[in-house]
């Protein structure tokens, strides 16, 4: 992958599938999302064009499930996201990936592994717009390279509705507008002409939320959040760094779809959520290591 480019992408798709085997797929999807995909956005075309032309389309369904898989895992520690800038990079280069190998390839996503309405609701409710709004603008972003998911398709205008009334709730964060901005501009569209959702009547941001800007907070609150925001963002690592293992076993997520309100982790437990391990009884069917590392963003080893 250190080499790979168009001019020799025929010969690097000869030479893996002489060398792979199913049962080093799930290896290599782990292997491309945890090290590649979730660093290298440059490159995801270059990906996804050597994984097609593999022409094996049990590798490209494998390489989506590893995705839902790490971004669920990041998702479970939403509220360091909300601090962590690294935090938030991964978030959305793992959600460009996954919009460009599903929406961008007419392929649809999982409601059950990711209900991006129901995370933008529960975000709005819980204060953690700054980690999961971004994430869904870059997930839809792939939909410009599709036919079938381009507006005016219903699914796509019902999560663009929800947007563009986030988008005007009064004092919302400059950034957290500009993602939605940003995401239009991408769709060749004009956020005045989106019909605005009314799934925000009735439901309220916590008090002192950090999706709001400082001035429509108290004064004594804003400090405290800082002072918080300071502290807690210093013991963060790059999330580049992700290293490590776990012992935990899949099984425990089997049933869990994607971040909504499910979310369960939190700031005490570790700088940042384990990965569930690749035990024989998941659906990857592959054996992790369980060493366990120290630095944030921990993974488990990849299956030797």
């Amino acid at each position: 992958f250190n080499n790979l480019v168009k001019d020799n992408m025929d010969q690097k798709v000869e030479e893996l599938n002489k060398l792979m085997t199913p049962e080093h797929h799930n290896w290599l999807c782990y292997y491309l999302v945890k090290s590649r995909a979730s660093k290298e956005v440059n490159f995801h075309a270059i990906y996804i064009e050597l994984f097609e032309k593999m022409k094996q389309p049990k590798l490209m369904d494998g390489l989506t499930n590893m995705t839902y898989d790490c971004l669920r895992v990041l998702l479970r520690s939403v509220d360091q996201a909300v601090v962590s800038t690294s935090h938030r990079t991964v978030l959305k280069n793992l959600g460009y990936w996954l919009g460009q190998i599903t929406l961008g390839r007419n392929k649809p996503l999982k409601s059950k592994q990711l209900d991006m309405k129901a995370d933008l609701l529960d975000a709005y409710e819980t204060g953690r717009l700054a980690a999961v709004l971004p994430l869904v603008c870059k997930v839809l972003e792939g939909v410009s390279k599709s036919k079938v998911y381009k507006l005016p398709n219903p699914w796509t205008s019902a999560i663009m509705s929800l947007l563009a009334e986030i988008h005007d709730v009064p004092n919302l964060r400059t950034n957290l507008m500009f993602e939605v901005e940003v995401l239009c501009k991408h769709l060749d569209i004009k956020i005045t002409d989106l019909k605005r959702s009314d799934l925000l009547s009735g439901r309220r941001p916590p008090q002192g939320s950090n999706d709001l800007s400082s001035t429509a907070r108290p004064k004594e609150e804003t400090a405290g959040k800082e002072a918080t925001t300071m502290s807690t963002s210093g013991l963060r690592g790059d999330a580049a760094a992700w290293t490590g293992g776990d012992a935990a076993s899949r099984a425990e997520d089997g049933s869990r779809g994607g971040y909504g309100g499910s979310y369960q982790g939190g700031v005490g437990d570790s700088a940042l959520p384990l990965m569930p391990g690749l035990s024989n009884d998941s659906r990857h069917g592959s054996q992790a290591q369980t060493s366990v590392g120290q630095e944030d963003f921990i993974i488990p080893n990849l299956p030797s």
